[in-house]
């Protein structure tokens, strides 16, 4: 409760099975041959994971990323309930702005427009494997 060790455990375990469900479709792509090729070139398994498969299925992995980060971002009940006053997230803040005589709209606004931003900048820096990521699985022929 009021930590964000809890906040961080509880949004880790709801992701985690997106995460796995989203990324099996990419690991499943990698053919079989090219882990095979690795192996009997003299690769260990940890190294098959990191020099063959993470490479190949990059795009996978960082639209994974972002699209479980748009989650744990706008999350708001869990963050309603197991925060109080040590610790709040983005969500639950801007309600503190809304009150039962009056509603401050420019801080509202002016939260709203900050609590973007962060989903923006990350969407623009990785733009390009969000799309092919989106897109790799589309079209199996």
């Amino acid at each position: 409760m009021d930590t964000y060790f809890g906040l961080i455990l509880l949004y880790s375990a709801f992701n985690l099975p997106y995460v796995i469900w989203m990324m099996r479709g990419y690991i499943m792509d990698i053919p079989r041959s090219l882990e095979e090729a690795a192996l009997v070139d003299g690769y260990t398994r940890w190294q098959v994971l990191w020099k063959v498969v993470f490479p190949m299925c990059r795009a996978g992995l960082f639209a994974t990323a972002i699209f479980t980060f748009v989650f744990a971002w706008n999350e708001f009940l869990f963050a309603l309930v197991l925060s109080r006053t040590e610790v709040t997230t983005y969500t639950v803040q801007v309600t503190h702005y809304f009150g039962g005589q009056s509603n401050f709209w420019a801080k509202i606004s002016a939260m709203s427009v900050l609590g973007t931003l962060p989903v923006f900048v990350v969407v623009a820096f990785l733009q390009r494997y969000l799309v092919r990521g989106m897109s790799l699985g589309a079209i199996k022929g």
